[in-house]
């Protein structure tokens, strides 16, 4: 590429201005200026310098070109402890943890030792692979070779244990340094998050504020993502004003974060305004907003933002397309749904599992069986519980007790199953009146030592979580919720409403059908948040399973008998009733 001499020119021996350059080049991501520097460097014999090679390696890797890197190491003559260093950090964070560790191996094998900047890429390439057997034996090299002891390299094995689910050696490792920064507060602040120990995170971040600790952008965002995963929409708002005050308002990591936050707690209006406002959006950021329209079945909303995104120079990744058929699944939009599968194979992105299983839940959902099953059969990669999961769901929904059992059959000869697998089954056997059969897939999963998840159903109200359970009158305000509850199914009988218990899968005669699912969870999260919240605030409902359908028609007649907006979040979506209608327009 030609050389435009009159920006570039610069006499060879200055060759710390040609370093200059290229790490501006690596910030601007300027590849063009970059490329041209690297020429007028093997022109003028620069690439000689080791100095100017570590640059030339930095600059490839900050571009995210890692084998351009690999070609500038590989050029240089003399490779220099830097040098090494180098390379193995591109790999490390161009996501080639292997290639990372590879040259470490060849590093020491040309008797040079690792160091404090060598050392916390390797332990970021176990645990980005989570192999925790490579990185205890990185934890050894590092205590034999005394850096240990080093803030950068013990935070480092604290986020790799972390990471690799070890989160008692991250514990420990984390107490036992003298010296700990964000970074380290961060990674096991982290770590506990991804435990789901969801409390440790909190008391951390508590600890760390009180230890006047500066924290950064990822320290907020790992615990608003605590706050999303824990639906604690006030306490997020709190940190949210934390952020604001540090002036990390703006970060694309604490953006897609709060995201999450607002779309998990049922607050999709704060979720746009959050995307809105952040200057500069990453991929995370757009992938954030993606997955919170199609929870929330903004369909045509997932859409425009793709097209938004793609418009903007970002490439979609997996997880973009996941959101997209996930959206389209939801609606019911199977020839776009196919279409945006096709897209991604133009996009040079494989599809997973879980996009299969997208695939085979939106065919299965619009009645199309005999497709889904067709999607698995000729699937390049082996089906797994996900995806035969995904069939077994449409078939209970379209009452196919045939190939239910066969769908389920499939996952049992995969070997162990989840609990949900089983209850799946016994709840399609259920739902066609083979309540014998319903009984043995139970039987199955009690003998193994298992137990059914509890429907559980949770409103948040001044900082405090109040959790409710089928007919449980634990809550110190049954007596008003039950009061509240046969007010309100007077009224909405009145208005039209008969129960459906079908959706009772016992063998149980009718009155008990229908005191058993006029309890439900839901509801009583609902008639609790009639009695407590003010009549102008949407009550906002959290369940862990999926609603039923007679639970689904109730919510909308108690939404026309109360005038109230009722957000519902289940193990799947959102559902906002509003004068007797749903945001799923009944496809869920």
């Amino acid at each position: 590429m030609a050389l435009n001499s009159s920006a570039f020119f610069v006499p060879c021996h200055n060759y710390n201005q040609i370093c200059d350059l290229l790490l501006s080049s690596a910030r601007t991501r300027s590849i063009v200026k970059g490329l041209q520097l690297h020429g007028y460097i093997v022109k003028s014999g620069l690439s000689l310098i080791p100095l100017v090679a570590n640059n030339l390696i930095n600059f490839y890797s900050k571009s995210q070109l890692p084998f351009d890197s690999r070609r500038a190491f590989e050029d240089s003559p003399q490779k220099s402890a830097t040098t090494w260093s180098s390379i193995i950090s591109c790999f490390a964070q161009n996501e080639l943890p292997w290639m990372s560790l590879e040259f470490l191996r060849k590093m020491m094998a040309g008797s040079l030792r690792p160091d404090d900047h060598v050392l916390p890429s390797a332990t970021k390439s176990c645990g980005i692979l989570s192999r925790c057997d490579i990185g205890r034996s990185v934890h050894c090299l590092s205590m034999k070779t005394g850096y240990d002891a080093d803030v950068f390299v013990g935070s480092s094995l604290v986020d790799m244990y972390a990471k690799c689910g070890e989160i008692v050696y991250a514990r420990k490792m984390f107490d036992e340094m003298p010296l700990r920064n964000v970074v380290t507060w961060s990674g096991m602040m982290y770590g506990y998050a991804q435990m789901g120990e969801n409390e440790e995170a909190l008391w951390l971040f508590k600890e760390a504020l009180f230890e006047n600790l500066a924290v950064n952008d990822y320290s907020f965002s790992t615990v608003i993502s605590v706050c999303a995963n824990s639906t604690l929409l006030e306490l997020g708002r709190q940190i949210q004003g934390l952020c604001i005050k540090s002036s990390f308002d703006s970060s694309s990591f604490v953006g897609s974060s709060l995201v999450s936050l607002y779309s998990k707690c049922g607050v999709l209006e704060g979720a746009y305004q959050v995307f809105d406002e952040v200057p500069v959006k990453n991929l995370g950021i757009w992938n954030a907003m993606l997955k919170a329209c199609a929870q929330h079945s903004h369909t045509q909303k997932v859409i425009e933002l793709f097209k938004r995104m793609k418009l903007s120079g970002m490439k979609p990744n997996f997880i973009t397309f996941l959101n997209v058929l996930n959206a389209c699944s939801h609606a019911g939009l199977v020839d776009e749904g196919k279409y945006y599968f096709d897209q991604m194979k133009e996009s040079r992105i494989e599809p997973t599992d879980k996009h299969y299983a997208s695939l085979v839940d939106m065919l299965g959902r619009a009645g199309k069986l005999e497709e889904a099953l067709e999607v698995i059969t000729n699937m390049p990669i082996d089906p797994t519980e996900s995806v035969w999961g995904a069939l077994l769901t449409s078939c209970t929904i379209h009452k196919n007790t045939e190939l239910a059992a066969f769908a389920a059959d499939k996952v049992f000869e995969l070997g162990p199953v989840s609990s949900g697998m089983h209850i799946s089954l016994s709840n399609a056997y259920a739902a066609d009146g083979r309540f014998e059969d319903a009984a043995k897939a139970r039987k199955l999963l009690r003998d193994r030592g298992e137990k059914k998840e509890t429907g559980l159903s949770w409103v948040e109200e001044r900082n405090k979580v109040h959790t409710f359970a089928a007919g449980e009158r634990r809550h110190e305000r049954s007596k008003e919720i039950y009061e509240k509850l046969a007010e309100l199914g007077e009224e909405m009988e009145k208005a039209g409403y008969v129960a459906d218990t079908s959706y009772v899968l016992r063998e149980v005669d009718g009155d008990e059908k229908n005191q058993t699912i006029r309890y439900h969870s839901e509801r009583l999260a609902i008639a609790f948040g009639l009695i407590a919240f003010p009549a102008d605030r949407p009550i906002r409902v959290m369940k862990n399973l999926r609603v039923c359908g007679d639970c689904h028609n109730a919510i909308k007649f108690m939404s026309i008998c109360t005038g109230r907006v009722i957000i519902v979040r289940d193990n799947n979506r959102f559902h906002r009733f509003e004068d007797g209608k749903c945001s799923c327009n009944d496809y869920w």
